[in-house]
């Protein structure tokens, strides 16, 4: 099975015949480039391509990689099996979709894949196989054809309104994988928020990195944004900053993808704390002369965007338009606003670097945003606020979608004894960090 990512896809096209050559010459409706999936003979696997394109064009999904992951591997273990993907015998256990299932719970078993991660494709398998049915592409005469069965199963709910319904239904099918809820399984990552060890180290290495990844790391600690929102964070954003009445040393900032165009989880509006401090670097950096260098090559390409957009993926245009109304604060080298993968990158360098003295240190740049959680959660606890209150304010400044969520913060700081000190410790850091920044 070959996954190959393609060029710009357009809704409408328009055939063209000269010479006895046929040409194919795009209208109107880009969507973007699209992954594409072919046979282990090199041929196109038109039913998985055509869900792909109605993901992308219909339902206009924005990340189709689960998908496509999902796809190629389930045709992969079919052509290993010899098995084909619209015959269904009548017994349950010989069918394709359960035999691939039985394949995702050995490698879970084996260690080859995380619990979430084979929930994940199994679900898109499903999904795949009702489009199919839907579509015409399947059609099943009796129950006993069917790829699946669906179940009615009810959970438990754990929203604001738990005491008046505590129960909900939802449909699902006999094939779902199960993702344990313990967040200290070994089957899902734990919180790995950084010791005062690990700070201390990353620190000392931190003055090696270049300023933008030095604000970046900074940030995340500080503020406990994730990796896409510190990426997008704009001007518009930083223009925002309120004080706190309850600390003269913290302000608030809005994040939302409509009026500040920072990218967040689930587009959801929320405010999160930063300190004046880092608030003054930040408004430092952003006149600073290395940073106007980079925010002029973005603004070339801003001025010739309108001549540019028949030769550029659609994705790199709605980046650029985003940079259009809300200008951010990193810029590459290059003039290209930066990404999430980009900053991901440079951090893996510093984190090799780090290793080569610090072998223990291991931590991913997610671990930074715990890092918050954790310390800013125990300093909440020690002002004397109610677990619930603090759960309350956490969850507002991390974005949690669910209160369960947050809560893993607070069993973490009972079993972990050690991370019980206080905020303070990250201002000490973000000042002598931030020290480093003005040399």
């Amino acid at each position: 099975m070959y996954l190959i990512q393609s060029s710009n896809v357009y809704k409408q096209t328009e055939l063209s015949i000269s010479d006895g050559i046929h040409q194919c010459s795009p209208v109107k409706g880009n969507i973007g480039p699209l992954p594409t999936l072919f046979n282990g003979d090199g041929s196109f696997n038109e039913e998985a391509n055509s869900y792909l394109f109605y993901q992308k064009a219909i339902k206009a999904a924005k990340d189709l990689s689960p998908c496509a992951q999902a796809l190629q591997a389930y045709y992969q273990f079919l052509e290993d099996k010899r098995l084909v993907w619209d015959v269904f015998p009548p017994i349950k256990r010989l069918k394709p979709t359960y035999l691939f299932r039985s394949h995702l719970l050995k490698q879970i078993k084996n260690g080859e894949l995380a619990h979430s991660t084979a929930s994940v494709r199994m679900n898109q398998i499903v999904n795949y196989y009702k489009w199919l049915m839907h579509d015409g592409y399947l059609k099943i005469k009796n129950e006993k054809e069917a790829p699946f069965k669906m179940e009615f199963v009810s959970v438990q709910s754990t929203g604001m309104l738990a005491h008046i319904s505590p129960t909900f239904t939802v449909e699902t099918s006999d094939l779902r994988i199960k993702v344990p809820k313990d967040a200290s399984s070994k089957n899902i990552r734990p919180l790995s928020p950084l010791s005062r060890e690990s700070l201390s180290i990353l620190t000392q290495h931190l003055p090696n990195a270049s300023d933008e990844l030095r604000l970046q790391v900074l940030i995340s600690i500080d503020t406990g944004m994730r990796i896409q929102e510190v990426a997008t964070l704009s001007l518009n954003a930083i223009d925002t900053a309120t004080p706190l009445v309850e600390s003269e040393h913290r302000y608030e900032i809005v994040l939302s993808p409509q009026s500040t165009g920072v990218q967040t989880k689930y587009s959801k509006q929320r405010r999160v704390e930063i300190s004046s401090e880092l608030l003054s670097t930040l408004n430092e950096y952003r006149t600073s002369e290395r940073r106007i260098k980079r925010l002029n090559k973005l603004n070339s390409q801003l001025e010739s965007l309108p001549e540019d957009k028949s030769s550029l993926k659609q994705e790199t245009i709605e980046k650029l338009e985003l940079c259009e109304r809300h200008e951010p604060l990193f810029v590459s080298e290059q003039g290209n606003p930066v990404t999430a993968k980009s900053i991901e990158a440079r951090w893996t360098e510093l984190r090799t670097s780090i290793k080569k003295t610090s072998p223990s240190f291991i931590h991913r740049f997610h671990d930074l945003r715990s890092t918050y959680g954790t310390y800013r959660l125990n300093d909440l606890l020690e002002a004397d606020l109610s677990p619930s209150e603090c759960i309350g304010l956490l969850m507002g400044w991390m974005g949690h979608r669910n209160e369960s969520t947050t809560w893993k913060y607070l069993n973490f700081l009972k079993r972990k004894e050690v991370f019980k000190a206080k905020f303070g410790i990250l201002d000490s850091i973000m000042h002598e960090a931030i020290g480093g920044l003005d040399e």
